[in-house]
């Protein structure tokens, strides 16, 4: 991840469209939880990542010096709270809002578990997407035993599979779920320190 973010910082397209289509969803869905709406999350979305280039935090960034998970959600709090300010500022007729200020947030290490639950969700459904194409009958398995709730004689039988072969299916592909997890984990972690403190703090709203 730390590789994509240097090739970012030099303004590669690639990867521009890489980052922001693996971190846009998150952001959005955190907005949308502060009570905007479906077109202010969209277009607050697109703001957090056009401050995060534009303004160069990326340039400022360093993995020793705040998380990457933290990071975000701080550019994204000040992109949200900007836009309510400005918002009231227009309603009340008031002066120009002053502009975003971004240097504060570079080093952040906020939290918050709206905007956490909010980043696991992200990086089940990226590990989910992978396991879909590394291993269909793992995926379908997990899917229906986990997020469909059926029994393994259901799924079995939907799968036309024994329930043998069902159990073996859940079993692998949950650690591999898991391992694709971690993966996500691990690239935008800045050293094993870090990563294995995220997987704890993480783990968490996995349980959930």
């Amino acid at each position: 991840m730390w590789s994509l973010i240097r090739q970012a910082r030099a303004g590669g397209a690639t990867a521009v469209a890489s980052f922001v289509g693996r971190y846009r969803e998150p952001v959005r869905r955190f907005i949308l939880r502060s009570g905007l709406t479906d077109a202010d999350a969209d277009d607050l979305s697109q703001d957090v990542f056009m401050r995060v280039f534009d303004d160069g935090v990326l340039d400022k960034a360093d993995p020793a010096r705040g998380r990457f998970r933290s990071l975000i959600l701080a550019v994204t709090r000040h992109v949200v709270q900007h836009h309510r300010e400005r918002e009231g500022a227009q309603k009340r007729g008031a002066g120009r809002v002053m502009p975003l200020a971004t240097d504060d947030v570079v080093a952040s290490r906020e939290r918050d578990a709206d905007f956490d639950r909010e980043w696991v969700a992200n990086l089940i459904q990226v590990a989910l997407d992978r396991l879909s194409r590394e291993n269909a009958n793992y995926f379908n398995a997990l899917k229906l035993f986990l997020f469909e709730h059926k029994t393994h004689k259901e799924v079995a039988a939907a799968m036309r599979k024994t329930e043998d072969e069902v159990r073996n299916y859940i079993s692998r592909g949950r650690a591999r779920l898991v391992e694709g997890i971690h993966a996500e984990i691990r690239a935008y972690s800045s050293s094993s320190e870090e990563f294995a403190d995220e997987v704890r703090y993480l783990s968490a709203f996995l349980q959930k």
